[in-house]
């Protein structure tokens, strides 16, 4: 790159190293001195050592969810402050690492062109509770592999700011439905059913909140929905202080691009609710069903995610954790070795009994 300027850092005020955010204490930690500071407290400490050095950090009137000026100017190539090194990225990371001296860098360039977060949700679960929730899932399952958890590929956990979309709507639905219901009883001479049946009409209105989709093209969908839900509650307004010690990912997926599966994901909850007031019947058939969605909007966030890939006998597994709960879903490999090894032993112990038996 030709243009190089600076990053967004956070300095401790006692040794000047580089600060992250502490999921435990909700604080931005130092790693070397074991301080914990307020995000205002650093903020104003950055701000003061900004005007010693005569820059100029002087915010202009935007409107909502826009980045200012200085924010969107900041970068154009990323120069580690620390060590100096070269930061090179993808076009869509916000937060990251240094490669040399692995000091936690904030590259705002990389956001400049699209909204800025209305929100984020602070890391809960630390590097050592994904560690542990990995080692859980892992536990009691005799067909996986011995060395699958080794060491080596703990390390590879990764916690990041995953783009998402809240989407708020309001839904109107009717239908119409053929249900049954059964009796049956029996005398000295015959046995007896009967069938009721009965037409079923449902309608009503619901309103959605904060329906998720991740707004990253490199996170699998099916893994972003199998770890919700988020509590939203705990949610605070967007400080760039909070990216500091993680990745972080910018939107590539506009929110339009997700109006049909919130529209999906919302009709099929319709359907529950619906299918949860058929009880006590023996069938339920729809014949009818329409679902109406209307003022829809959309809140871009971002939320904590602990990533897990690793490599095992060339084939990638991925697991993803909850930043804020702790749950974690992933595919586990079998050992066939051990797979064929039971299955014999129960197939010779099952010929054995029936000999005996015999």
């Amino acid at each position: 790159m030709d243009e190089k300027t600076n990053i967004i850092e956070y300095k401790c005020p006692c040794c000047n190293a580089g600060l992250s955010f502490g999921s435990q204490v909700q604080k931005l930690t130092c790693a070397y001195c074991d301080n914990t500071f307020d995000l205002d407290t650093v903020q104003a400490y950055n701000d003061s050592e900004t005007e010693q050095a005569g820059d100029d950090f002087s915010w202009e009137a935007q409107e909502a969810r826009k980045w200012s000026e200085t924010e969107q100017n900041a970068l154009n190539a990323f120069q580690c402050p620390a060590c100096g090194g070269e930061i090179l990225t993808d076009d869509t990371t916000a937060a990251t690492f240094c490669p040399f001296c692995e000091n936690p860098t904030i590259l705002p360039s990389r956001l400049r062109d699209c909204l800025k977060p209305d929100a984020v949700l602070p890391f809960q679960k630390s590097k050592e509770d994904a560690k542990a929730a990995f080692l859980q899932l892992c536990k009691g399952k005799p067909l996986l592999p011995k060395d699958f958890t080794s060491r080596q590929r703990l390390e590879k956990i990764t916690g990041m700011y995953v783009p998402f979309w809240l989407y708020d709507c309001d839904a109107d639905f009717s239908g119409t439905y053929k249900a049954t219901r059964i009796h049956r009883w029996s005398d000295s001479r015959y046995n007896y059913t009967r069938t009721e049946h009965f037409l079923l009409n449902r309608s009503g209105s619901a309103g959605f909140a904060g329906i998720p989709m991740d707004g990253s093209s490199k996170m699998e969908d099916v893994f972003m929905e199998s770890i919700e839900p988020f509590d939203y509650s705990q949610m605070v307004d967007f400080e760039t202080a909070y990216l500091s010690g993680f990745f972080a990912d910018k939107y590539d997926v506009e929110d339009r691009e997700g109006h049909s599966r919130i529209k999906e994901r919302a009709q099929n909850t319709i359907y529950e609710t619906i299918r949860a007031s058929c009880m006590g019947y023996a069938s339920v058939v729809p014949l009818s069903q329409d679902v109406h969605i209307d003022h829809g909007k959309a809140t871009y966030v971002l939320l904590p995610v602990w990533m897990l890939h690793t490599q095992y006998e060339g084939k990638t597994y991925v697991f993803a954790m909850n930043g804020q709960t702790g749950k974690l879903v992933g595919d586990l490999p079998i050992d066939w070795k051990l797979f064929w090894t039971y299955l014999l032993s129960i197939g010779l112990g099952s010929g054995a009994l029936i000999s005996l038996i015999a």
